[in-house]
């Protein structure tokens, strides 16, 4: 087996990213949890032989090298994932302390331990996320039906996580019950475009508009319309910033700008006579003495001296 993807983690992990991986396995899998579960059992072993290798460093030097476990003698040998072994108690006492029972190797089944943490993705609209709102999220703990209400914070973006507390799988022998997480995803929006507490978003402009200027209402994400002014000859591509129009952080005060892209759409389904005039105003541009064409020129230009 991969033991990094046993684990859950990226090859290369270092030491406290290894303990903290296998701990949060071993809260899971733990005999003293699950029982009888076989299934609990294999996952157990499985992430306790991963560690093993993993958090020894010439184990995970020779593993990360040349992709074995065969280490033979010379690195200890034996058995690996077994639970009783006097390696595995000296582990789950430096990685737990006495949240399993104290000394390591006299464990009290009868102790209390707290629960397990739960983590519940929820999808959020950009609108939710910026303004920030109240929602009730339905779940399941060892096949009872569980619902809770949040408030969800003005500013939430991707991948934030949302601590409730004692919401998650409830103590062994009367221990307290662990957390629950929001984990916070944002659904794709029509117009804006999320980075940070910035928005961007596409303006279409015809070509009359970008060629002799106009004012263009541009939407913002309170609903609200913003007026800006689009000078003569604005190219596409071009970036109009409107300040504070964008998300507040929901870690500061700070707000962020909307970004507006222009993007210069060309007509569509013109008739005969739209083809004709418009032959004919694209012959007087090209018999004209002044240039209309700024990139276009530009690019012959480069097109001559790359030739000569």
């Amino acid at each position: 087996m991969d033991y990094y993807e046993t684990l859950g983690l990226s090859k290369g992990a270092s030491d406290t990213e290894v303990k903290k991986a296998f701990k949060k396995k071993a809260m899971k899998y733990h005999p003293d949890r699950t029982g009888d579960d076989k299934s609990a059992k294999a996952k157990f072993k499985e992430a306790k032989e991963a560690y093993d290798v993993l958090s020894d460093p010439q184990k995970k030097s020779m593993y990360d090298q040349y992709g074995t476990t065969d280490f033979g003698g010379g690195f200890g040998g034996g058995s690996q994932g077994g639970f009783n072994s006097s390696g595995f108690e000296d582990v789950f006492e430096d990685l737990f302390g006495d949240i399993f029972g104290g000394g390591g190797r006299a464990r009290n089944p009868n102790r209390p331990y707290k629960g397990a943490d739960l983590e519940y993705h929820l999808q959020l609209t950009l609108e939710e996320a910026a303004f920030g709102i109240e929602k009730v999220v339905k779940f399941r703990i060892k096949n009872d039906n569980k619902e809770v209400s949040i408030s969800i914070p003005a500013g939430v973006d991707n991948g934030d996580r949302i601590r409730l507390s004692g919401k998650g799988e409830p103590g062994i022998n009367q221990g307290p019950p662990g957390d629950l997480f929001i984990r916070v995803s944002l659904l794709k929006h029509s117009i804006f475009k999320r980075d940070g507490t910035n928005l961007y978003c596409e303006v279409p402009l015809s070509f009359a508009e970008a060629a002799l200027g106009s004012d263009v209402e541009i939407p913002t994400l309170n609903s609200n319309k913003v007026s800006i002014e689009i000078p003569p000859g604005t190219q596409t591509g071009k970036y109009f910033r409107l300040k504070g129009k964008g998300v507040k952080s929901a870690r500061g005060g700070t707000i962020g700008d909307l970004m507006c892209s222009v993007q210069i759409e060309t007509p569509v389904n013109l008739s005969t006579e739209q083809k004709d005039i418009l032959m004919q105003f694209d012959d007087k541009l090209k018999k004209s003495k002044k240039k209309h064409s700024p990139k276009s020129e530009s690019w012959i230009d480069g097109l001559k001296k790359f030739f000569k």
